[in-house]
């Protein structure tokens, strides 16, 4: 009887998998972009956002020091010049996927993270006035460098989580449209095509200090994003850099396999 009993319940728990860690969050902040297709102003405003995260180990790692990590995120800004005579909008698509190998260093309840993440970034602009440049585009495909720092302590019926994680890519492509200068300086201008980018001409770093707090009945998280980006050729120059803060919610959940369709 406990022999059958006891098979169940390994059964049962290698029907419902590995573990997953899942956050969801919203963020608001600051906003400052400067186009040069579009405007050779600074434009500054706002950003909101909305992001899902996901954690899991590999399931075919034993000494449970690997990980994977996927997040997708939406973001929509207004900016400003500084006289107030034009705006942009903004609405970006951001997602990516990556590994990481953990060193626990559980005495101290901390993990140090380090591995390779892919990242795709789109973001379309426009101007809000009609003029004669109205919309123009960030396209990127990278490789990046991750890694992180996390602390996890107790207290009572409580348990507290604070983590920094950065990303930096390293070699990808991005694409420049048919940027030209104006309709007598088309010799001047860029030609729309994709080439390879890294730090020597397409930079980008996103980072973000988080702190979860596990209460009695459900996990929350607060923190700090930011994100800079820097690109260009010809002299032509792209960048955007958004401060935000970070609310979110945590839950860990399993994915239990698939099950039996027949009933008889």
């Amino acid at each position: 009887m406990l022999l059958s009993v006891v098979c169940q319940v390994v059964a049962l728990a290698e029907n419902w998998g590995v573990e997953h860690e899942n956050l969801l969050s919203v963020r608001y902040g600051g906003m400052w972009m400067q186009d040069q297709y579009l405007s050779p102003l600074l434009y500054s405003g706002q950003q909101v956002g909305l992001s899902n995260e996901w954690w899991q180990e590999f399931r075919c790692d034993s000494t449970k020091h690997w990980e994977n990590v996927g997040k997708m995120d939406v973001g929509f800004g207004w900016m400003y010049n500084n006289m107030y005579t034009n705006l942009i909008y903004s609405l970006g698509l951001h997602g990516g996927w990556g590994a990481c190998y953990n060193w626990h260093f559980t005495d101290y309840g901390l993990r140090v993270k380090l591995g390779p993440y892919m990242d795709v970034d789109l973001m379309g602009k426009m101007h809000g006035s009609s003029v004669n440049k109205p919309y123009s585009m960030d396209l990127a495909v990278n490789l990046c460098a991750m890694g992180g720092l996390e602390w996890a302590f107790r207290a009572k019926k409580t348990s507290y989580r604070l983590r920094y994680m950065v990303r930096a890519n390293m070699i990808g492509m991005d694409y420049l449209p048919d940027y030209w200068h104006s309709y007598y300086e088309m010799g001047e201008g860029v030609l729309g095509d994709f080439r390879c980018a890294g730090m020597w001409n397409h930079r980008h770093l996103q980072h973000e200090l988080t702190f979860d707090m596990q209460l009695k009945r459900s996990t929350w998280r607060v923190g700090i994003a930011h994100e800079y980006l820097e690109y260009g050729e010809k002299g032509m120059m792209f960048s955007r850099e958004m401060v935000s803060a970070v609310v979110g919610c945590v839950w860990q959940y399993r994915v239990r396999g698939a099950k039996d369709l027949t009933v008889w």
